[in-house]
């Protein structure tokens, strides 16, 4: 009986410290994910919002070191406002939003919906869709844990 004791306290110190050790590794491939993305956005775009003769864009983005998947990803948003500055004529928003794996430079989905004609492009991993919600929840899984 008293080996069984032993060898359960055994595990589970064992077992708690693996833990721990990979909540440490996480939070540091997060916050290398964190640093990694903010130095690959600040390098595209200096500014978070550009105004010239063609009209405004203004970008965004988040990121999210996703354990399960071993990755971390990236969603750009960008909103996009032509005009033409001196007639002021205003051709309609676009909004677009990209998924990417930061490490690889590979884009696993996007979206563009264009309000003047309503025009949506949506596709995460080859999986169709038609709305910016069902883009956010097919790229919910790769955002979270």
């Amino acid at each position: 009986m008293k080996r069984i004791v032993i060898t359960l306290v055994f595990l589970f110190a064992v077992s708690g410290y693996s833990y721990a050790q990979s909540a440490k590794e996480a939070y540091e491939l997060q916050e290398r994910c964190s640093k990694r993305a903010e130095e690959r956005f600040k390098k595209e775009y200096p500014s978070t919002i550009v105004s010239n003769k063609d009209g405004t864009l203004m970008v965004n983005y988040t990121n999210h070191y996703n354990r399960r998947l071993n990755k971390c990803f990236v969603v750009l948003t960008a909103i996009s406002i032509p005009e033409n500055k001196e007639t002021k004529v205003m051709f309609g928003v676009s909004r677009d939003k990209t998924l990417w794996d930061i490490n690889e430079n590979k884009q696993y989905g996007a979206f563009s919906e264009f309000s003047k004609s309503g025009l949506v492009q949506c596709e995460v991993m080859e999986k169709h869709c038609n709305s910016e919600s069902e883009w956010d929840a097919l790229v919910k899984p790769y955002m979270e844990d």
